[in-house]
């Protein structure tokens, strides 16, 4: 119960059990390989491939060629899960109109880069990139004269009764990623990795109001930014589950880290009722600590002894996040009391989604 009395239900995303179900899932997969004939060590690479006899197939080095350099290149085409609920707007008879889980977001686009420089002992050093910008949900109320209110907190702490005729909104993410891991030496179907781990997640907020009549129309917005930068180290492993020694595979991909969150929020609030249009905003910051995970399954097929063509998908789950929504109750933007703020690390998001690429090996 926040301090207006007004139950928040902290929805709008999968839980963490579900990343550890799903990680679960690909461990017992792994566990089972001795039973499927795949945990072989001596597995033989296909002969339309193998420079000489006795070559042994791993991870990264499926065709026993014992490359120097290895290169990934994806287009990860992912959604986010909407944000966690929140009462924004309800009709002037009380229903509610509109609510922060309403901002989710259809499919985004990015690149994904990913280089390895084998170490020679089975082994690997590991570079990833990954960028998506463009998560967008946007949500508009028909226009109603004089036909909805804010709801009892209003925003931004700021209780008002005015009575709106319109009403806009939209959400804007991005997720950046680098990666700095040390795949280490194995034989055969796993290679375990560890290393560090910087992602960024931000988010922008913007609310447009319009009140009045014919003769005479206000405009208010409502603006907040969120800026999440998670420095931290993860542990995992990567796998071929299926398809040892030929030139088709499966490919398993699970990781997860503890992180610190260097967090801010910036929210401002204007109104043209006022001459001069008028603008209160406060902009704080917050450390915690932060969960990155990921997995991933990935179908792969050889088409060269150089070059591997890749489909599948990739989730990633966030926790102990900055996000714009869940700061519209922290932060007091009233013209008639102190400005204050805080910043509310209590969010998640669940990203996930289709991956399409080419590797190369060299």
């Amino acid at each position: 119960m926040d301090r207006d009395g007004v139950t928040r239900a902290r929805r709008g995303g999968p839980r963490w059990w579900r990343l550890v179900l799903a990680a679960a899932v690909l461990v017992e997969a792994a566990r089972c390989l001795p039973a499927l004939g795949l945990d072989d060590v001596a597995v033989e690479c296909p002969p339309a491939f193998a420079d000489g006899c006795g070559m042994l197939c791993r991870v990264l080095d499926p065709l026993g060629q014992d490359p120097l350099w290895s290169g990934r290149t994806e287009a990860l085409l992912p959604w986010r899960s909407a944000p966690q609920s929140l009462p924004l707007f309800e009709t002037v008879a009380g229903t509610p109109a509109l609510d922060a889980a309403d901002f989710g977001s259809g499919m985004a686009a990015g690149p994904r880069f990913s280089l390895f420089r084998h170490t020679g002992d089975t082994g690997a050093i590991e570079f990833t990139f990954l960028r998506v910008q463009s998560f967008q949900g946007h949500e508009s109320l028909p226009t109603t004269e004089r036909g909805y209110v804010e709801p009892d907190h209003g925003i931004y702490c700021c209780p008002s009764t005015t009575e709106l005729n319109t009403i806009t909104g939209g959400l804007s993410s991005a997720l950046q990623s680098f990666e700095l891991n040390r795949r280490l030496p194995t034989d055969g179907g796993w290679q375990w990795l560890t290393g560090f781990r910087w992602v960024q997640w931000n988010e922008s907020l913007g609310i447009r109001t319009q009140y009045g009549n014919e003769q005479v129309s206000f405009m208010d917005r409502h603006d907040t930014t969120t800026f999440n930068d998670l420095y931290g180290w993860q542990v995992g492993g990567d796998s071929i589950l299926y398809g040892l020694g030929g030139p088709f595979r499966i490919e398993g991909l699970g990781k997860a880290g503890i992180s610190y969150n260097n967090a801010a929020q910036r929210s401002a609030s204007m109104t043209t009722a006022t001459i001069p249009p008028a603008t209160l905003a406060v902009g704080t910051d917050a450390a915690r600590a932060a969960f990155v995970g990921e997995v991933g399954l990935t179908a792969v097929y050889d088409v060269a002894d150089w070059l591997s063509v890749r489909a599948g998908y990739a989730a990633f789950w966030l926790g102990g996040l900055a996000t714009a929504t869940n700061q519209l109750d922290r932060q007091q933007l009233c013209s008639d009391q102190p400005i204050r703020g805080a910043t509310d690390t209590g969010g998640s998001v669940w990203v996930q989604g289709i991956t399409l690429g080419l590797e190369a090996r060299y």
